[in-house]
């Protein structure tokens, strides 16, 4: 590269004209006046700038754009972008050539803030004058510290100015909290807007399932939903809610502007100049919707759209809660019956998709399915006849010879009684019938009618006593009537206690020949008939189901265990050698098919329309 030429000293041209540049640099208002007369005091000291350009960072954050440029923003302004890229991205001063066209350089320096690149002085220029390059990177050095000063202060007005405006939102906000009931907290909002804004009127309106609702009108602590006016601010409201976006009018509408009808008919019927709605939104569901009107025809500054932007922000989740929160009971109940009604149509939400075709399916099962309906009950074999038995006469034990559960055969001995005073008392018996038959035959011989007939008397009650006891006598065994099994009675403990004549000592089943007893709860006793068919299942045989017949129902309840129950007698179609009497388990009784839902629920509408019964209703 050829060697650059040395700058020559200042004329008095010159001169002159960095006094211009200086006064516009001083007396510069605003930021882009500042940064046009830098851009100046720069070119006059170096008449080899082409053009050249300031690029600082823009509001979002998110890209740069230029505050000022020499000699007008043109296409030819684009070869510039690589040097002012590199400058920003490696936070040093770039020089490099120009591509197109030849002889240019492009110099770009870097301007920080707080350590931080808040954007950049791209130059283009030829330098055909030896030193000039030198000169200019170090012009751009320290007039560069200008420019960083510049944008420190716009970060700190803007950061000053977001504090003040935070501040002042926290404080409007505070404000919709300060009160119990949220209809007082919204019109003290309307009247803090109105005053801080100076706006005539600022009105509030809510949003619930896509209707607007008047809540508050700034000084009016009442007012008549039905009136003409409000009814001009829910249309305007409403329309700002269908834009779902800002909407600023004034009267007359600037024919370039959009056309707001709703908005235009609350200007003629209030009065006002200018008026503007804002949307209160949370997660793009529009909550709330203010608007403002204004007498005097000052337009919305931008500091102002942007407070209130913030404010409604800030408002949205204060109105979601704090209207939820005096939701009534209906409301409520409706509000989640549409929630959940949308995630069950509504796109997305598959788990509630799938929970909702299973509560379809379970219902239409319970509704639709015939099922088989069995009354359960408990059960106990008896005997189908039951002899007693009991003791002849009275008398004391002298042997137990079986006991509950044995099996016997007919004529088998049980028990026995002590016979030993039947015994002495026959043999008394015997003596005294000897006695008045040797009478008897004494007084025949003499012929003494009288004595005949006395003595005959005598003898016919000694010959009944001993019939008596010889009976008794025949009785002391007690044996079994038939084949059968002892269902109770145990005496082996009881060995010489005395026993009262009828008491019952043994009780006998024929074997093989049983009845079913079932234990029918009242709330079923209605269902069951005779001749169902029935499935019992015995404890000690579980696992062999045997079938059955309804035979009998007994019209008499018996309590037990706090419950009343019917007994219900039942047959067996086939003798079992497998029953015993006594044996208990579980019978059910097939009372005809019902739906799944009955079967599983008709216990607890039973239970319920008792219970509204009893208490009256």
């Amino acid at each position: 590269m050829n060697a650059l030429p040395r700058v020559d000293d200042l004329t008095a041209d010159t001169t002159t004209l960095l006094a211009g540049a200086w006064q516009r640099f001083t007396s510069a208002r605003t930021s882009a006046e500042f940064c046009d007369g830098w851009l100046a005091l720069i070119r006059e000291k170096f008449p080899d700038i082409a053009q050249a350009a300031i690029l600082v960072e823009s509001n979002d954050g998110q890209s740069f754009v230029p505050i000022a440029v020499w000699p007008a923003a043109n296409t030819d302004m684009a070869r510039m972008g690589g040097a002012a890229q590199r400058a920003m991205a490696d936070r040093r001063v770039v020089v490099q050539p120009c591509e197109e066209p030849v002889g240019l350089w492009h110099v770009a320096t870097p301007i920080t803030v707080h350590e931080r690149v808040a954007g950049t002085v791209v130059i283009e220029a030829s330098l055909t004058t030896e030193g000039s390059l030198p000169a200019l990177l170090r012009e751009l050095h320290w007039g560069s510290a200008w420019l960083s000063n510049l944008l420190g202060k716009r970060e700190h007005d803007d950061a000053r100015q977001s504090a003040e405006r935070s501040l002042s939102v926290l404080e409007a906000v505070a404000t919709s909290l300060r009160h119990e009931r949220f209809q007082q907290a919204l019109f003290d909002v309307s009247n803090d807007l109105r005053r801080r804004f100076s706006a005539s009127r600022v009105a509030i309106g809510l949003i619930r399932s896509g209707h607007v609702r008047m809540a508050a009108l700034s000084e009016a602590a009442s007012f008549e939903k039905s009136s003409p006016l409000v009814q001009a601010y829910v249309a305007a409201m409403g329309e700002c809610c269908d834009l779902a976006q800002t909407v600023s009018t004034a009267s007359p509408a600037d024919p370039l502007s959009p056309t707001y009808r709703a908005h235009l008919a609350l200007l003629q019927r209030s009065g006002a100049t200018r008026v503007m709605s804002l949307p209160v939104s949370q997660q793009a569901r529009a909550l709330a919707v203010i608007t403002l009107e204004r007498d005097h025809g000052d337009t919305w500054s931008e500091e102002e759209r942007r407070w209130l932007d913030t404010f409604a922000a800030l408002l949205a989740p204060v109105v979601e809660q704090r209207s939820d929160a005096e939701r009534h009971s209906l409301q409520r109940l409706r509000d989640e019956g549409r929630r959940s009604l949308g995630a069950l149509m509504g796109p997305r939400h598959l788990v509630w998709k799938a929970c909702g075709l299973l509560a379809v399916l379970v219902l239409a099962l319970l509704v639709f399915l015939p099922v088989s309906y069995r009354v359960s009950a408990k059960t106990v074999t008896e005997g189908e006849l039951q002899r007693v038995a009991a003791a002849p006469f009275e008398g004391f034990l002298s042997t137990g010879l079986v006991r509950a559960g044995d099996v016997v055969t007919k004529g088998q001995t049980l028990a026995q009684l002590d016979d030993h005073e039947l015994r002495v008392e026959r043999a008394k018996w015997s003596s005294e019938r000897d006695q008045y038959d040797n009478k008897l035959r004494e007084a025949m011989a003499e012929h003494d009618l009288t004595a005949i007939q006395v003595v005959s008397a005598q003898l016919k009650e000694a010959q009944a006593q001993l019939d008596l006891l010889d009976d008794k006598l025949s009785r002391v065994n007690i044996v079994a009537p038939y084949d059968g099994v002892i269902v109770s009675g145990d005496l082996s403990q009881q060995v010489g206690t005395p026993v009262e004549a009828g008491k019952k000592l043994f009780e006998i089943a024929p074997l093989h020949s049983y009845r079913i007893i079932l234990q029918v709860d009242e709330r079923d006793i209605g269902q069951v008939q005779a001749g169902q068919p029935g499935e019992l299942v015995i404890s000690g045989l579980a696992g062999k189901p045997m079938s059955f017949t309804v035979a009998r129902i007994m019209p008499v309840a018996t309590a037990q265990d706090g419950k009343n129950f019917y007994r219900v007698e039942a047959k067996l179609p086939h003798d079992s050698p497998l029953l015993l009497p006594g044996m208990e388990g579980v019978g059910k009784i097939g009372v005809g098919r019902r739906k799944l839902g009955w079967v599983l629920l008709h216990s607890l509408f039973d239970w319920l329309r008792l219970s509204l019964w009893n208490w009256g209703l």
